[in-house]
């Protein structure tokens, strides 16, 4: 009995450690990049559970840039996404929202954004959502959580001041996710501490106007269950941008994300 609960204990710490090695490597190499800069998100989320597979979503993202490289103006942003997902089974979710965005770009130039998105989640391994879970599903048959965000999203900006004019364009945006509870069984029971990653590329099909539009996104971080009502999560994001395919990577941004999420 001890042995077999050794290898479980050492077999979750391996992968603990491969996630964070897997993040580490993707991380490092930044030093080449042209522009660096540091950013505070926040978000506070709010899941209206209507039935045990429709959940209704209002999600407030305030951003801010708190240290820039020289030359670079300064900004801050307002996003408010509403969103709808559905469960047909246990291993697809339906995903529909629609981000409204206002940006203080520079002292010139504001934008606003709309930008609806449509899209599927796949549960690769055992299924968990955060809201969506279908009661025989409750508890995921393995520790490790894997899934799959797929989305395509129409952006529209309208921009005032000295830039005023539009821009929009469609792209498409990948997000692969793991999720390892610490101190747990499962992701599911209160008091739950775990470790969160994934990594997303935004890839715009075709050319839109907005610099930086072609992006990849690393997000590691913890978070912790205090109850199914209440959730918290501290991320830390690494950005890196391009104008195009073809171009190099010229810029990266460090965020820093505080998260918190009541469920009803």
């Amino acid at each position: 009995m001890v042995d077999v609960v050794s290898r479980s204990a050492s077999r979750s710490a391996l992968w603990r450690c491969g996630i964070l090695a897997a993040c580490w490597l993707l991380i490092g190499p930044t030093a080449g990049l042209a522009q660096t800069d540091l950013q505070l998100w926040g978000n506070v989320t709010l899941d209206w559970m209507k039935s045990d597979r429709l959940v209704y979503e209002l999600d407030f993202e305030p951003k801010v840039l708190v240290g820039r490289s020289e030359g670079e103006p300064a900004w801050r942003n307002l996003d408010v996404t509403p969103n709808v997902e559905y469960s047909p089974n246990g291993w697809l979710d339906l995903v529909g929202e629609a981000t409204i965005g206002y940006t203080k770009q520079t002292d010139d130039v504001n934008s606003v954004e709309l930008s609806p998105r449509v899209g599927v989640r796949l549960h690769l391994f055992s299924r968990y959502t955060d809201a969506v879970i279908r009661k025989r599903e409750l508890s995921p048959k393995r520790r490790l959580v894997v899934r799959d965000l797929l989305r395509v999203e129409s952006r529209n900006l309208i921009y005032s001041g000295a830039g005023s004019g539009s821009d929009s364009s469609v792209r498409f945006r990948n997000r692969l996710e793991f999720l390892v509870p610490l101190n747990r069984q499962r992701l599911q029971e209160n008091g739950a501490a775990y470790l969160l990653a994934d990594w997303e590329w935004f890839v715009p099909l075709n050319e839109p106007e907005e610099r930086f539009a072609n992006r990849q996104r690393i997000r590691t971080g913890l978070g912790y269950r205090r109850t199914a009502a209440w959730r918290y999560e501290v991320l830390y994001m690494w950005t890196r941008s391009r104008d195009t395919i073809e171009d190099g990577f010229a810029t990266s941004d460090n965020i820093i994300d505080v998260r918190v999420k009541r469920v009803f």
